[in-house]
């Protein structure tokens, strides 16, 4: 597995950084359901990066937003 690193998001505004965020997290679901473990660890890497700078910044995730975004189908 690679250690990839996306310093392009350390630029985006606060409210986008979290929107990417949430919609990666979403993403996870689906690709643990296609059973594509390669590429979920990947993502699953570029999220702690992204969710790492959003904690730098002292921002918050909307928590209902969050659930809401993962529990969907």
């Amino acid at each position: 597995m690679n250690v990839i690193e996306f310093p392009a998001f350390r630029k985006w505004k606060d409210e986008e950084l979290v929107e990417v965020t949430c919609r990666k997290m979403a993403r996870l679901k689906s690709l643990l359901e296609k059973e594509n473990n390669e590429e979920y660890w990947e993502e699953v890497m570029i999220i702690n990066s992204m969710i790492i700078e959003i904690k730098k910044r002292n921002l918050k995730i909307n928590e209902e937003k969050l659930i809401e975004n993962i529990l969907k189908k």
